[in-house]
């Protein structure tokens, strides 16, 4: 019999999760209590998700007990999980874009009166929810005509105020808020912990995680590695804890980078480049061979400088140069003709074209290289097409498959081979391993070392420090649109690197020159 206190709302005994060919949560026991506000935290695919998706009755459980205020289950549906009053907001906000505010806030148990639709009381209830948190948001407007920030908030008011949960659970709920938004998102969390429900609160960012929770729980390679109180540990404390020190970095073969290695000439230079609101003053220079990791958290910039050198979004000041001659491209397709070649983050919307072939998306930005007269010389394709299907070891039926029919590591990796078939001067590639398996992830990693580095430079982010370490020759760290640090392979430091990000050199450095101004005034 376990020790279960009376002030115990959640509890996890020896909670697993095996999927095919992986391990994704080891026997985990995690206990939560009553009224506080619990962080989990955790490298990406360190499991967080697949934890809180199991409470949630989204993910059944392989093995364990969950204890829901000394209620025993083996699984969770997610009706079980409505009805014992947990709520759960994900990180990409999931709202019905053409419903109004309102009908999202209260769907699907809306007031009617006569089996129609009160929608005066329907508004009225919203606007009571709305300016009870503080928003400023008409409840008659379409879901899909607020900003991302604005929807992201509408859920939590949903989970806080309409189903009135007990155990509310933020999966990364803040990482597409607003500053502004995020206020508002602490002010709600610590009303409704006042008001006694319980906060499972998810996030990559330690600063974060020390504001607004009461205790924190590290979740490490899918092991529930401690707990500890907020009040007992610091940034740096924390950042340890996370990283750990025993970190692989040998994965089916691909090792890790151990040493520089010799590089030709400079191809690529941006100089105090600055997007208002977004980054500013970004300034590095890339050479032909080398592979240069851009580290950071969601919203640090990262992606933004990618889209704004591959002439996707402007930028207001600073300047671009490729080989030599100063370039501000306003289109991708300029960029494209120029040899800067760019992957975008969300490969299903932006860059897969799913009612074509495999043949179609591997070859279409080749046409022009396999055109014989006004016609696509048809051997060639299948030619050029074949030996990326094996060089990057695509599962695929035929090259006449439609690409919607693959894995999403598939689709990835299709989308990788149409753009290293064109063999530009530059990569962009933003988060090329995201959302795929380790064996997929370690074959993209294995072709852009092994293959796409031997004739372009190459720009790339990672969800996560691991990828970057194992293939970078150089690693700058980007903390609120700012560069803040610099390594070299032969320096990296997982553990100092993963600090960087989250801003704790920088944040000291700021803190120890405000004291300097402030002792000598």
């Amino acid at each position: 019999m376990d020790n279960y206190s009376n002030d115990t709302m959640l509890k996890l005994n020896n909670v697993t999760k095996i999927y095919p060919g992986t391990i994704a949560l080891h026997a985990v026991n995690i206990e939560v209590k009553k009224g506080e506000v619990h962080g989990i935290i955790g490298k990406n695919g360190a499991g967080k998700s697949t934890l809180v998706g199991i409470v949630a009755g989204l993910i059944p459980p392989t093995g364990g007990e969950i204890i829901l205020d000394g209620k025993r289950y083996e699984s969770l549906t997610r009706i079980k999980s409505k009805q014992e009053k947990i709520a759960i907001v994900t990180q990409e906000p999931q709202v019905i874009s053409d419903f109004t505010v309102a009908e999202n806030l209260f769907i699907p148990d809306y007031t009617c009166k006569a089996r129609m639709i009160n929608w005066a009381a329907l508004f009225k209830m919203a606007e009571e929810v709305i300016m009870q948190a503080g928003l400023d948001i008409d409840p008659r407007a379409k879901a899909g005509d607020l900003t991302i920030s604005e929807q992201q908030l509408l859920l939590v008011l949903k989970a806080c105020y309409i189903e009135n949960a007990k155990i509310i659970i933020l999966d990364e709920a803040s990482a597409s808020l607003s500053q502004a938004d995020e206020k508002i998102l602490y002010r709600i969390i610590q009303e409704r912990k006042n008001g006694g429900a319980t906060i499972l609160f998810i996030s990559h960012r330690i600063g974060e995680l020390m504001e607004v929770c009461d205790r924190v729980t590290v979740i490490r390679d899918g092991y529930s590695i401690t707990t500890r109180n907020i009040c007992d540990l610091d940034k740096e404390k924390m950042a340890s804890l996370i990283v750990g020190q025993n970190s692989q970095y040998l994965q089916f073969g691909l090792d890790r980078q151990q040493e520089e290695k010799a590089l030709g000439e400079t191809i690529l230079s941006v100089s105090n480049l600055t997007s208002a609101g977004r980054y500013r003053n970004i300034s590095f220079e890339l050479k032909k061979g080398e592979i240069l990791g851009l580290a950071g958290l969601r919203g640090s910039g990262r992606t933004e400088i990618l889209k704004s050198v591959g002439g996707i979004d402007s930028f207001d000041d600073g300047s671009i140069t490729k080989q030599g001659k100063q370039k501000k491209y306003t289109a991708p397709s300029q960029a494209l003709k120029d040899g800067i070649v760019y992957l975008p983050e969300d490969r299903e919307n932006e860059a897969i074209y799913a009612n074509a072939s495999v043949r179609a998306n591997i070859a279409l930005n080749s046409l022009s290289q396999l055109r014989k007269g006004l016609f696509i010389d048809s051997g060639r394709e299948k030619g050029l097409v074949n030996d990326i299907v094996e060089r990057l070891k695509i599962k695929i039926a035929s090259l006449e498959q439609e690409a919607q029919q693959l894995s999403g590591g598939n689709k990835q990796k299709v989308v990788v081979g149409r753009i290293s078939a064109i063999r530009p001067d530059v990569f962009l590639l933003d988060e090329p391993t995201r959302g795929v398996d380790i064996d997929t992830k370690e074959g993209i990693l294995r072709a852009i070392k092994e293959n796409l580095s031997q004739y372009s430079g190459i720009v790339m982010t990672s969800p996560g420090l691991e990828d970057l370490i194992k293939i970078c020759d150089r690693i700058l760290v980007l903390y609120q649109g700012e560069i803040t640090g610099e390594y070299r392979v032969g320096d990296f430091d997982e553990e100092r690197l993963y600090a960087a990000v989250q801003g704790v050199n920088h944040l000291d450095r700021q803190n120890s020159c405000a004291m300097e101004i402030e002792e000598n005034k």
